[in-house]
């Protein structure tokens, strides 16, 4: 077969040689030769490709020769091109850079399409990072083949909150997927959500604890989002609902390290004070500790109450009478307000509570 080959190499060389009659057949059979040749091409970009049998240098060649092949959709429901298709067979995609290179150099699809990466209804990226499967070996070729549309700008930050890629990585195996898309775009945390409308966080159980460890991994000090309301109810409370206390606490403190010292405790007496007792089981140290503004967590507890207006002097006296001096006498850092004034605000009035406060601590005044 190769020297087949390289005898007609040879003779269509001297072809110059011939009358124009054997020239202007030879363009003919030529033409039909490249028409079918390129066809065979399509068919192996798309159906034969594997990364076992053969190399990138190999189908560059093939790509170079038979240029328009990359470009032939099949001619089925999908109408995918080879590289779109590629994503959806483990022994082709690690072939996806390379034809996305050649697509962008070819003008595969258009300008907007990024080589073929976008034509016609197909998202590359949303397959590629949802794609399922058991074996590790194939779930790091996905993960190299995102990391190379990455470097090679095929893949940008804009992408994984346009595409919602972050919701599509939750529904495949690949939690390093997931991760590796929450570095390239943290803000995607907070602005992704799931088809009806809720916050990743409340996507499953199985779930929740990637969403949590990288919410913690980019916003620890907003303790990964555990504490954001959706329709009036935070993560944490939905959590305790959907799992019970001992594997929501579970999930918890393993993207949370009691250890750490995230001062969780003080943010949960501001939003969720009636979960105060079961949270503190698990991060008792917490009780002893000061939050960034010097407050012990008393303090923030009664700051927080007063703010929410669920004590007042006339149904509680004892709450402001067993108040220590450094609780009133505090500044609500959140507020800006003293204790007397927090008494005082939001159409409150709460007089007899001012009175006491103030004569309590006159030097606020």
């Amino acid at each position: 077969m190769t020297m087949n080959i390289e005898n007609l190499i040879t003779n269509l060389q001297r072809c110059k040689e011939l009358p124009n009659f054997f020239s202007d057949k030879m363009d003919v059979v030529a033409a039909k030769v490249m028409a079918e040749m390129t066809k065979e091409a399509r068919k192996f970009l798309y159906h034969e490709l594997d990364d076992i049998k053969h190399t990138e240098d190999q189908v560059k060649a093939v790509i170079d020769i038979f240029p328009e092949s990359l470009s032939m959709a099949a001619n089925d429901r999908y109408g995918r091109l080879p590289v779109q298709n590629a994503a959806y067979h483990p022994d082709r995609v690690s072939f996806i850079p390379l034809l996305a290179k050649e697509g962008l150099r070819l003008n595969v699809g258009g300008e907007e399409s990024r080589g073929g990466l976008f034509y016609g209804r197909e998202n590359t990226l949303q397959a590629l990072v949802m794609k399922e499967d058991d074996n590790s070996e194939v779930t790091a070729k996905y993960e190299k083949v995102l990391e190379d549309l990455h470097e090679m700008g095929l893949l940008k930050k804009g992408d994984i909150k346009k595409f919602e890629l972050l919701y599509y990585a939750l529904n495949s195996s690949s939690h390093q997927r997931f991760e590796m898309l929450a570095d390239w775009d943290p803000d995607s945390l907070i602005t992704t959500s799931l088809p009806n409308g809720k916050p990743l966080l409340r996507h499953s159980k199985r779930t929740c604890e990637t969403v949590l460890t990288s919410g913690m991994k980019h916003f620890p000090e907003r303790l990964g989002f555990l504490f954001r309301k959706y329709k009036g109810e935070t993560i944490c409370e939905t959590y305790f609902e959907k799992f019970g206390e001992i594997k929501a606490m579970s999930i918890i403190c393993r993207c949370i390290p009691p250890a750490e010292n995230h001062l969780l405790i003080h943010r949960a007496v501001e939003i969720v004070p009636h979960l105060e007792d079961k949270l503190i089981k698990y991060y008792p140290d917490e009780a002893f500790k000061k939050d960034a503004t010097g407050r012990t967590l008393p303090q923030v507890k009664f700051h927080a109450q007063l703010r929410n207006g669920t004590q007042t002097f006339d149904n509680n006296a004892s709450y402001f009478v067993n108040a220590r001096d450094d609780e009133v006498e505090a500044k609500d850092p959140r507020s800006g307000l003293f204790p007397f004034m927090l008494a005082a605000s939001n159409n409150r009035s709460d007089l007899d509570a001012v009175y006491y406060l103030l004569k309590r601590c006159p030097q606020v005044l």
